[in-house]
């Protein structure tokens, strides 16, 4: 994850977030991003991260590319959801459209790896079923 601070972005790392549900997930990162906000993150809370979520939709931006942090695999970009016209069944609707954007160290992870794993983020995130049963 990566937290803004008055002098730049620190990066503290949520270990094993794999074996977290997103209830832990999300508890993990507030501790985190109120220990960098108060300066008490310690070196080894910054180090041996493979891969980062960068949200700047709670900043209002639409579209952007990160930057894969030094000694890791990945970085997702996060944006704000934008009201859009889209075409569902032939009928013109509007509907939030949030845009990720994958970079990826294509010497760790090869293209179509990525691309699959955007997809599958993306399903997951179209999933209304799946939303209404963390409710």
């Amino acid at each position: 994850m990566a937290v803004a601070l008055d002098n730049g972005l620190i990066v503290p790392v949520i270990r094993d977030a794999d074996k977290m549900g997103l209830d832990e997930i999300q508890e993990e990162s507030a501790v985190l991003a109120e220990k960098a906000r108060a300066g008490k993150l310690a070196p080894g809370d910054m180090q041996g991260g493979t891969f980062t979520v960068s949200n700047m939709g709670m900043m209002n931006v639409e579209s952007f590319g990160a930057i894969i942090n030094p000694g890791e695999s990945a970085i997702l970009a996060v944006a704000s959801g934008v009201p859009t016209a889209v075409v569902r069944d032939g009928e013109i609707v509007i509907r939030n459209i949030m845009k990720i954007t994958l970079s990826a160290d294509h010497r760790v992870i090869d293209g179509s790896m990525a691309a699959a794993f955007v997809n599958v983020v993306k399903a997951k995130l179209e999933d209304a079923e799946l939303w209404e049963s963390m409710i």
